[in-house]
């Protein structure tokens, strides 16, 4: 599938958006899932306090999963990938996890339970197993969505 910048950038902030619905959800559910990357990048990054700080981390994650999911369809488009590009996706969504894991290690976040800012360990194993599998997950779940969104908005269609 050839690439277009386009389809990229849609099927990015969509996917970008999906991805964090497993935490949130967790959340809303009263489990406890400790990683909120929105909070990470909107008040520890960027030093924004409160919910302005959540929008902006919000926007930061949004900004990061365009560079992604274009950096997704330059892959389908290198590997040749015409077909079950939701399998492509999936693959993507383990290497994405794979490079993402290091980066929340070396990230300051703020821990609910302690109220430090410390390391989470690579892809939150600090913050124990919910954690770890939901950042998989949500890391799955984008590789996914961002392919079957790619496709569906590409010129040859999905």
């Amino acid at each position: 599938m050839n690439f277009e910048l386009l389809p990229a950038l849609l099927a990015g902030l969509i996917a970008g958006a999906i991805m964090e619905g497993p935490v949130y959800l967790q959340k809303a559910l009263g489990l406890p899932v400790k990683q909120n990357i929105l909070r990470t990048w909107g008040q520890n990054l960027l030093g924004i306090k409160g919910g302005a700080g959540y929008v902006a981390g919000f926007l930061f994650h949004e900004l990061i999963a365009l560079v992604a999911a274009v950096l997704y369809a330059l892959f389908f488009d290198l590997v040749g990938a015409q077909h079950h590009l939701w399998l492509w996706g999936l693959l993507g969504g383990l290497i994405h996890y794979l490079i993402a894991g290091p980066v929340v290690a070396k990230i300051p976040s703020l821990d609910p339970s302690t109220g430090r800012i410390g390391a989470q360990g690579f892809a939150y194993k600090n913050y124990g197993a919910l954690d770890v599998v939901t950042s998989f997950m949500g890391h799955l779940i984008f590789g996914l969505s961002t392919a079957i969104l790619y496709a569906l908005f590409h010129s040859m269609g999905g």
